[in-house]
């Protein structure tokens, strides 16, 4: 590495996002960190947001920017910021997010201090578009668990990578054939060279906005995509242990588990156009049998999946599949080696949690949605 390279990159890939642009690139900016250059792939824009980026380039000059001729979308812009960087840690914030001022600080010292860690990424603070806090997302903090919640969907954010750059390179950067998911691609191929982390820290505010975001106007080929990486990551962990996956069966159970926390997209996305006969039944939780024994092997995936399929278990009861339900618990208590007690702990949670709903409906007169 090149003495006069900084010690991180910073990544921002931005398409029209004048709104909220100046507030992202100031967060960075503002950082206790200064050894970083911060660089910004503009793709292809029609509002004010490449005239924004040139004001703050000419100030500032660790900012690096480059301009697609067209709208490339998000994969490609990434690759090519990517391509870009030159520092030993590769880092990435979302146009409309805000970083906490000594994100990269805290980020950095780990992993200067942790040399077997990879990446790693931050809880998290989801904030409306006027900035006001909604609620806080901690995750788990080891290896082991996180991995487990990749198997299931992806958890982290993208917008609080940091990753050693040599792994990014190793691993070609992002995958452009896996639209609207390749974070969750991304971090399940680095999970599988390098060990993982989260910071407990919430360093990074992350904004959902009222508006048509590519993840919504595509919630249909992201879901889509996510359960087939999802499938893979399952696929090549039972493979390692000489276990096989019925794929037509753990794709029933992935979309069973959509309908408990977005009850619309699995409506809209896959019962409309899948008979009944294609609901999760105890034939197909029996063909995943070789799934449920690799989990037991774990405990940290026993745990995080034991949680999992128990909301899963209440919300089959809910929808009247109780012989599914009781399969579902039986699997958690008996086979996984959960103490009876865990199949009450997520109904306490979900009870919690729409708790929470109702009063922040109450104060800030807006449905707000969270997978919890």
């Amino acid at each position: 590495m090149n003495k006069s390279s900084p010690k991180v990159s910073i990544l921002m890939c931005v398409y029209n996002g004048e709104a909220h642009l100046r507030e992202a690139v100031e967060s960075i900016l503002e950082q206790t960190f200064k050894d970083f250059e911060l660089v910004i792939v503009e793709d292809g824009s029609t509002d004010s947001t490449w005239e924004i980026l040139n004001e703050y380039a000419a100030q500032d000059s660790r900012i690096v920017l480059s301009r697609n001729d067209k709208n490339l979308g998000l994969e490609r812009s990434l690759n090519r910021g990517l391509a870009m960087t030159r520092g030993e840690y590769f880092a990435r914030q979302d146009a409309d997010d805000i970083s906490l001022s000594n994100r990269l600080e805290l980020q950095t010292h780990f992993l200067d201090t942790h040399p077997k860690v990879g990446a790693l990424g931050t809880a998290v603070e989801f904030i409306n578009e006027e900035g006001i806090c909604l609620w806080k997302d901690y995750l788990p903090v080891d290896h082991e668990s996180l991995r487990a919640l990749f198997l299931i969907n992806n958890f982290m954010h993208h917008s609080t990578l940091m990753a050693r750059r040599t792994l990014m390179q190793d691993l070609g950067g992002y995958n452009v054939n896996l639209r609207y998911a390749e974070d969750y691609d991304l971090w399940w191929r680095l999970s599988r060279i390098s060990r993982l982390a989260n910071l407990p820290n919430v360093l990074l505010k992350r904004r959902i906005d009222d508006g048509d975001r590519i993840s919504n106007l595509n919630r249909k080929e992201q879901l889509q995509t996510a359960q087939k990486i999802s499938a893979r990551a399952v696929k090549e962990s039972l493979e390692r242990y000489s276990l096989s996956l019925d794929e037509k069966s753990y794709e029933k159970f992935w979309w069973t588990r959509v309908r408990r926390v977005d009850k619309a997209a699995y409506q809209k996305f896959w019962s409309t156009t899948h008979h009944n006969s294609e609901q999760l039944q105890i034939r197909d939780i029996q063909k995943l049998q070789p799934l449920w024994i690799f989990l037991s092997t774990i405990p940290a995936y026993s745990q995080i999946w034991g949680i999992h399929l128990c909301k899963i278990a209440y919300d089959l009861l809910l929808h009247g599949q109780m012989a599914e339900g009781i399969t579902l618990f039986w699997i958690v208590v008996n086979q996984l080696k959960l103490p009876p007690q865990i199949l009450i702990q997520p109904l306490l949670s979900t009870l919690k949690f729409h708790t929470q709903i109702a009063y922040q409906y109450i104060e800030n007169k807006k449905s707000i949605k969270i997978d919890c």
